[in-house]
């Protein structure tokens, strides 16, 4: 099968010292394809080529999770049982037809192989709940077990059998890619059966059978590759229907100025562009057509406030001074209010993203389902930020004064102008307001911020599930928690309800709820979202819907 394959290899690799075809997609990269392992691949450009090749249940397509190798789903009322119906006439590239058993076997590898660092580590932690193969693991996770949890029934379907409600199941199954199992058996992969189940605990599979010889379901299968080059064709058996592109090439290029100028050239049709900067200039420039304001996934800038900073230099609780803050001065939600109120977003736009931001509604992410674009943001108002601070302490913070140290990270503008304009409009309010700004390497940053020492923090948070952002961010049990200082039971019932029931539909009136009350309690408050940018060549079309979905054949030219 490889021999027929060769001829087209070398065409498309010659081919690069000319304008791309009319056929061919050229996508220049920063950096070489390493392990396209589906159980394995977490690097961005690993990642690349296998969802080009494999294909999980669903797609995650920007926050709504569409069928993919299923049609459907059906869960039990406590969200434990799920059971899925598998789409009929798909085929692997090597011809043969995908079955309930290739899926059966495939999701019960991802839940067996990997190091910890893999993909399949993270689906199966989200799923099962195992972060890791520990003695104590093994005694528990047995083959009986996982043969329990992942099977096929009469009807040809796959059941899923949990001990849990997980909520982002979806979201983990769109990155539980399905294999042919006959083909890595045959290969000396895990047999599925309990025979070798142990020695296949957490193996590491970065140089399996798949990783050597790729064979999924997705719209394009493996040709060739080399140090620099991945080669893609498109797979004529596709069950969705053969993609415009044939022929894709995925090439290392590692000179920012090299591929900018293969782009203006017409020797690539996507190349990866450092910074805006070097957008800008390729702004008008025929045959290149930029995208200066393409949303990001799955990502939330936010500024949190500490209610129990641990630095032995700040007073101790309850004490205000002028030249110094107590370590809980945002447990008092006027504070809170007071300090969201006096940040100026559209200076932050202006500055810290050059205008390429959106008004966030909430602390999720953007593009999240679960996101409510009715509630509002705070507002910048120097009159609300008054009459707040008029009332923090008892209506002693105003009259004593207070100091409080922000840090900025040492090269990143967006946290050094949120300190400026904290700095700014904190002591315009007030004479005794002041603001002490510091800057500081980004991993003592890092360690300040989840030691707890610092009073405000701007960070970037992200997550496919509301409850991976929320209880993240607001949670006692969150890994932010020692950057908040938040004991709320109240807040985390909330949570708890809302991850605890079953389905999108259910979920998110309950969400909105606790939207709301974190709005209203201002634990932390959304920063405008920076856009993200991208040049490609004005014959390539439909690239909007590849940075969303991450299929190249979503593009043709």
């Amino acid at each position: 099968m490889m021999r027929s394959l060769l001829p087209l290899s070398v065409a498309l690799m010659g081919s690069l010292a000319v304008a791309t075809p009319r056929d061919t997609l050229v996508y220049q990269v920063a950096a070489a394809v390493a392990s396209v392992e589906p159980a394995q691949a977490v690097a961005t450009y690993d990642v690349l080529p296998v969802q080009q090749m494999y294909e999980g249940l669903y797609l995650n397509n920007f926050g709504t999770y569409t069928p993919l190798l299923a049609t459907g789903m059906t869960q039990s009322k406590d969200g434990k049982v799920s059971t899925f119906t598998l789409r009929k006439n798909v085929k692997f590239h090597d011809g043969t037809a995908m079955t309930c058993a290739d899926v059966e076997y495939s999701l019960r590898r991802t839940f067996v192989v990997g190091s910890e660092t893999s993909l399949a580590a993270q689906v199966r932690s989200t799923i099962l709940g195992i972060s890791g193969f520990t003695a104590d693991v093994k005694k528990t996770f047995t083959f009986a077990k996982l043969a329990s949890a992942v099977r096929c029934n009469a009807a040809g379907q796959v059941v899923l059998t949990l001990d849990r409600n997980v909520p982002s199941l979806l979201d983990a199954l769109s990155q539980a890619y399905i294999v042919p199992r006959k083909t890595l058996v045959a290969g000396g992969d895990w047999s599925g059966t309990a025979s070798d189940f142990a020695a296949f605990l957490g193996k590491d599979v970065a140089n399996s059978v798949p990783a050597q010889k790729p064979v999924g379901t997705g719209a394009y299968q493996f040709v060739a590759r080399d140090p620099s080059r991945f080669i893609l064709k498109a797979f004529p058996g596709y069950w969705g229907g053969a993609p415009a592109l044939k022929n894709v090439i995925l090439q290392k290029v590692d000179s920012d100025t090299a591929r900018v100028l293969a782009l203006q050239k017409g020797d690539a049709d996507i190349v990866i562009v450092p910074d805006r900067d070097t957008l800008a200039k390729l702004k008008g420039v025929a045959g290149v057509t930029i995208y200066e304001s393409l949303p990001s996934r799955d990502l939330s800038t936010v500024v949190l406030f500490n209610q129990n900073v641990k630095n032995s230099a700040l007073l101790p609780a309850g004490q205000l001074a002028e030249d110094n803050m107590p370590v809980n001065l945002f447990s008092d939600v006027h504070v809170r209010r007071g300090f969201a109120a006096l940040f100026d977003a559209q200076i932050f736009t202006r500055d810290a993203l050059r205008g390429f931001g959106v008004t966030k509604n909430t602390t999720l992410p953007p593009n999240n389902w679960a996101d409510d674009k009715t509630l509002r943001p705070p507002a910048y108002s120097l009159k609300t930020a008054e009459a707040e601070l008029r009332q923090a302490w008892g209506g002693k913070l105003w009259s004593t004064g207070f100091t409080i140290p922000i840090d900025f990270f040492a090269g990143s503008g967006l946290s050094e102008v949120v300190s400026g304009i904290f700095k700014q409009n904190i002591e315009r309010l007030n004479p005794k307001f002041h603001v002490q700004v510091n800057t500081v390497e980004l991993s003592a940053a890092n360690a300040a911020l989840l030691g707890g020492k610092l009073p405000v923090a701007a960070l970037t948070w992200g997550g496919a599930d509301p409850d991976t952002v929320l209880r993240g961010l607001y949670s006692a049990q969150g890994i932010l928690a020692p950057a908040t200082g938040i004991r709320d039971p109240k807040l985390e019932a909330l949570l708890d309800q809302a991850n605890n029931a079953v389905g999108q539909s259910a979920r998110k009136p309950l969400y909105r709820t606790l939207l709301t009350y974190v709005n209203q309690q201002m634990y932390g408050f959304p920063l405008p979202q920076p856009l993200t940018w991208a040049a490609t060549g004005s014959t390539l079309k439909g690239y909007q819907n590849f940075h969303r979905t991450n299929l190249l054949r979503t593009l043709s030219k």
